[in-house]
Parts: structure tokens; C-alpha cells; sequence
């Protein structure tokens, strides 16, 4: 098991090796290639990823001439080189970090690591993955998206200002074309007891989080927006209720699997969702006030699951 870990307060011992410089999202041609990738799973840093060639190097840490730059204070500024030879086979070893690396929950000075294997550096969770030039790009797309302007500052999701600039066009434009549209109300069960536990820093990683799991969770033409507090919308256009409920109850799973205890020691968190088609000519209060009433049935069925308005009897 790693050992608790401290703030660094930046000092490393200096190796004296050379790093070989990389791009932060390097990948090879081809859309069906796969290519080695960390990425990170959990906390602050939460989806940062970086991609290996074979027989290049890239630096870990919270320098900011790190190839994959972390911003969590339990990982060093120099903390670990990643390594892949020119058969593709991809070692770790740690720079004399003050937190330590770990693969698989064991400490390590230099260990080799396959697809699937969980890197731990100081407190930042990562995985090795081989992942396609689709799932890479739709993955640095999403970051895009959360380090947009005109996006809410602690979630990288739209604001309400988008309910009323754009909504409104979209939703016409999926009736002209008799194409279905679904929006999915999402709250934090239990957020008030998460503030009080935890504390409001905690809960903000929380909904920071969970706002990538979603983004992540959707397509790129779907919508995610920050309702209001710990309440979240997603827009599915072209998706029924049917599909909306498939989507939601995926994301929920996920949510409720996430290694959340990299956000606070004992922290577990779910989601309730409720899900409503839009009916053709019906405004967008009426629309929301029905995926709203599915919330509120999710919440008070237990929590942690999936409503759709159809469902509710009236």
C-alpha cells in the first residue's frame, strides 16, 4: 500500500539525466492504431493525459516543462520518466520523488508497465491504456471544452446563459426535422452531507469531477450545463427517452465506480438522474419541469438511480 502522502514543498533530487521532449498529445497515423496513453483517473487533474512513442521519454510532475504537468502538491516537480523502447515495452522509474510511484498499489523504483496497469504518482492515480486517434481525439477535445472562455469556471460546463442564447434554435431545429431530443437532469445525491463531512473545497472537486465524467460520457454534438449549484443538465439531440435513460444509467454506473476517495479520504459519491423527450411544440420551461419531476422521483426512490417522465404516473 502507498504510504500517506505530504505536500511537496518542491525540491528534487537532480538525476542528471536528459529528458527527450514530446507532445503532450503525439499520436501515430492510421484511425485504427492504438497508442500507449496515460491518463488520469481522478482529482484535480482528472482526464490529463499524455501519449508514448516508441523510443521516447516523457517527464511526470508539476514542473512546468513536464511533458504530462500535474497539479496536485503530492506529486513532485520532477516525479517520474516514463520510458518506451523501440519495441513499444513501457518502463516507469521514479526521480527520487518525495511521495513515491506506485504500480499497482506497490512502490517501485523502476518497474515496467502493461496496458491496464494503475500508476500512482504521489496522489494522482493514472492508467495505462492503448487507446485509438478517435478515443484520443474526442479525449483532447473534451479538454478543450472544459478550458473554453465561456465556460462555468469550476466545471468547464455550460452555463445557464446557454439555456437561453442557444437552446431555444437547437430544440426548433430538432423539431423541423422530426428529430428527437432529450435532456437529463443530474444531481449529487446528498451534496449538502458531502459540504458538512468533507468541507466546500472537497465538494467543489466533486462537482469538477463529475462534470468530466459526464463530458466524457457524451457525445461531442450532446450539451452538458451547469443548472445551478450541484444541479446539472445534459442535451441529447437526435436521442429519445429511451436512449436518454440508456445514457444516464451508464454515466450514473461510472459515477458511482469513480475512485473518488482521491478527492477525499472515505468519500463515495452518487447521482440521481431524470430524463424527459421534449413533445413537439412544448416550451423549454415545460420540458424541464418534466425532467425536473423525474429527479425528484429518482431522489426520493432511493437515490443513485435513473427516472424517465414517461414513467411517472399521472
Amino acid at each position: 500500500m502507498l504510504p500517506s502522502v505530504i505536500t511537496d514543498p518542491g525540491r528534487d533530487e537532480d538525476t542528471g539525466e536528459v529528458t527527450i521532449r514530446m507532445p503532450a498529445q503525439r499520436v501515430g497515423g492510421g484511425a485504427r492504431q492504438s497508442v500507449a496513453t496515460l491518463r488520469v483517473l481522478a482529482g484535480r487533474d482528472m482526464l490529463r493525459f499524455v501519449s508514448i512513442a516508441p523510443g521516447e521519454q516523457i517527464l511526470i510532475g508539476r514542473d512546468d516543462a513536464a511533458d504530462l504537468h500535474l497539479s496536485d502538491p503530492t506529486v513532485s516537480k520532477r516525479h517520474a520518466r516514463v520510458i518506451a523502447d523501440a519495441a513499444g515495452r513501457v518502463v516507469v522509474q521514479d526521480l527520487g520523488s518525495t511521495n513515491g510511484t506506485a504500480v499497482n498499489h506497490s512502490l517501485v523504483r523502476r518497474a515496467e508497465l502493461q496496458p491496464g496497469d494503475h500508476l500512482e504518482v504521489g496522489g494522482v492515480s493514472m492508467r495505462l491504456e492503448l487507446l485509438s486517434t478517435d478515443e484520443l481525439g474526442h479525449l483532447g477535445r473534451v479538454l478543450a471544452r472544459i478550458e473554453a472562455a465561456n465556460r462555468d469556471r469550476l466545471t468547464g460546463l455550460l452555463t445557464r446563459v446557454w439555456l437561453d442564447e442557444e437552446l431555444p434554435a437547437l430544440s426548433e431545429r430538432c423539431e423541423r426535422s422530426s428529430m428527437p431530443f432529450t435532456c437529463v437532469f443530474v444531481d449529487v445525491d446528498h451534496f449538502k452531507r458531502i459540504n458538512d463531512q468533507f468541507g466546500h473545497n472537497t465538494g467543489d472537486e466533486v462537482l469538477a469531477n463529475l462534470s468530466r465524467i459526464l463530458m466524457l460520457g457524451v457525445r461531442e454534438q450532446d450539451h452538458c450545463v451547469r443548472h445551478g449549484g450541484e444541479e446539472l443538465l445534459l442535451f441529447l439531440p437526435g436521442t429519445d427517452e429511451d436512449g436518454g435513460e440508456m445514457v444516464a444509467e451508464r454515466i450514473r454506473a461510472t459515477i458511482a465506480a469513480h475512485d473518488w476517495a482521491r478527492v477525499g479520504r472515505g468519500l463515495s459519491v452518487t447521482a440521481s438522474f431524470g430524463a424527459a423527450q421534449r413533445r413537439p411544440g412544448e416550451s423549454t420551461r415545460d420540458w424541464l419541469a418534466r425532467a425536473d419531476e423525474a429527479l425528484y422521483a429518482a431522489k426520493h426512490g432511493g437515490r443513485n438511480r435513473v427516472v424517465r417522465a414517461a414513467s411517472i404516473a399521472r
